[in-house]
């Protein structure tokens, strides 16, 4: 049954309108800007981007080809340009700004909708709204500040759906799902495995126009990965996977079993290239291929070369993980301690970090981080980032145990109905931490910061439920 949500619009506003004035302050006032510190062709210089005169000149060429992320980031970059010229990513750091804010007007929402308790909403979302890596990431110009959106919004709808939003929001939900894949490749068409289903359950009995809208949906990312399947030869949004699972793989491995796998021809000749070298480098190895297609004809990672190279490392990395499945146990926690480490303290972000170098101690010194430095030291060995190694298996399993708390077997759609949001929500932080820690070891924080709005908003309501005394409520029935 739907509830008066009137309470949470002034916390809504409040906490929306902070974060643009202290974004707003921290750009004009202390410089914080998206567009010095990697020269002018700021958005060019990612990876993950499609250089900017391509896109200028060539833009719906250059994205249809694109084999190592999937399209919208790059079509977004593709409007910017086209709209506002020069000025696109100071239009880009705006925008930035302004998703920021929904972000956390969105945590006061969530929060609120599940504890009903506006003041614990406020809290939660000003503790988002004030976050120093928030600030910091909407001055980089990359994906990582849409992908929280996008993340958040997601929650958000389901919490829509629940409470008799139903249809609308449902297949809402699953078109921001379907946006998210389209934007990071981490976010894996497999979520529509889970994504389908949830929403069904919350439109009820859906019509042949619902089925059809979400086939239609869910057909999207699965086109775009069939593209590939036909272009490069394999069936993904990003074909540098298999770089990213050999890095993890040989961190730290044993230099005896390596020269061993190496002598016996057991791996790929294209390991003894360091990963994501420039293209380049593996032409002796025989990847030569040439391309008419400007974005495919660079030395970077969008060269047509690149599938094939990933390819090698890939098997070359499931060939070490089973030689040394234990190494790879250690170096999946040592990068699960990379994501566990405070935000701010993304290489990238350092420049401007130093802007507003008070605000980001703050979050070092609540997160615990000297305090874990010191026990790295004494220990001699492994890498914990900060309090976030405990606190999200801590806050994770807690809310695991108070869903299933008293559950019997006959009231499980029930339940998953009334804990469809929090339950989203756990269960896209998982994904977020097992993935991001199996197949990269490096920028583990940077994917973690995808996620921390809604982790910090499920903290809120987990601990608000083990402290609330109020009688408990009956869940909504489906």
């Amino acid at each position: 049954m739907p509830h008066d949500h009137d309470t949470l619009r002034r916390p809504t506003v409040i906490v929306g309108a902070v974060h643009v004035v202290v974004a707003v302050l921290y750009w004009s006032v202390l410089g914080v800007t998206i567009v010095h510190d990697f020269g002018p062709d700021t958005w060019g210089w990612f990876w993950q981007s499609v250089p900017t005169e391509l896109l200028r000149t060539r833009a719906a060429e250059s994205i249809w080809y694109m084999h190592g992320q999937p399209p919208l980031w790059n079509v977004l970059g593709a409007v910017l340009i086209k709209l506002f010229g020069s000025l696109h990513m100071q239009a880009l750091q705006a925008l930035h700004i302004a998703l920021g804010a929904a972000i956390a007007s969105l945590c006061v929402q969530i929060v609120g909708r599940a504890t009903r308790s506006p003041r614990v909403a406020l809290l939660a979302g000003l503790v988002v709204a004030l976050h120093p890596a928030l600030f910091l990431f909407e001055a980089y110009a990359l994906y990582t500040t849409a992908a929280a959106f996008l993340i958040t919004s997601a929650a958000y709808l389901v919490t829509r759906a629940q409470e008799g939003a139903g249809a609308r929001a449902a297949i809402g939900f699953v078109a921001v799902m379907v946006a998210l894949m389209m934007t990071r490749s981490v976010y894996h068409l497999i979520l529509l495995l889970g994504v389908m289903p949830l929403a069904l359950l919350l439109i009820g009995r859906p019509t042949r126009r619902q089925l059809v809208l979400l086939l239609v949906l869910a057909l999207l990312p699965t086109a775009w990965y069939g593209k590939n399947r036909i272009q490069y030869g394999f069936f993904g949004a990003s074909s540098w996977y298999g770089m990213g699972l050999w890095r993890t793989a040989l961190f730290d491995q044993d230099r005896t079993l390596l020269d061993e796998l190496y002598a016996t021809g057991t791996l790929s000749a294209v390991v003894r290239v360091e990963a994501f070298a420039p293209p380049i480098e593996y032409r002796r190895l025989g990847y030569d291929q040439e391309s008419q297609i400007p974005l495919l004809s660079g030395n970077d990672s969008h060269n047509i070369n690149v599938p094939a190279i990933s390819k090698d490392y890939r098997s070359s990395a499931v060939l070490l993980i089973k030689a040394s499945p234990v190494q790879y146990l250690r170096n999946v926690i040592t990068a699960y301690g990379n994501f566990a480490t405070p935000s701010t303290d993304f290489v990238h972000l350092e420049e401007n970090r130093n802007r507003i170098r008070l605000h980001a101690s703050i979050e070092h010194a609540i997160l615990g981080r000297p305090l874990v430095a010191r026990l790295e030291d004494k220990l001699g060995s492994g890498y914990y980032g900060s309090v976030y190694f405990l606190l999200f298996p801590a806050v994770l399993l807690l809310y695991g145990y108070q869903v299933t708390r008293k559950l019997r077997s006959r009231d499980v759609v029930q339940r998953i109905h009334s804990e469809a949001a929090p339950l989203f929500m756990a269960v896209i932080i998982c994904y977020t931490i097992v993935i991001s820690s199996a197949m990269e070891l490096g920028e583990n924080l940077r994917f973690k910061f995808v996620i921390e709005p809604i982790f910090l908003a499920l903290s809120a309501i987990v601990c608000f439920r083990l402290l609330d005394r109020r009688p408990s409520r009956s869940p909504s029935a489906p």
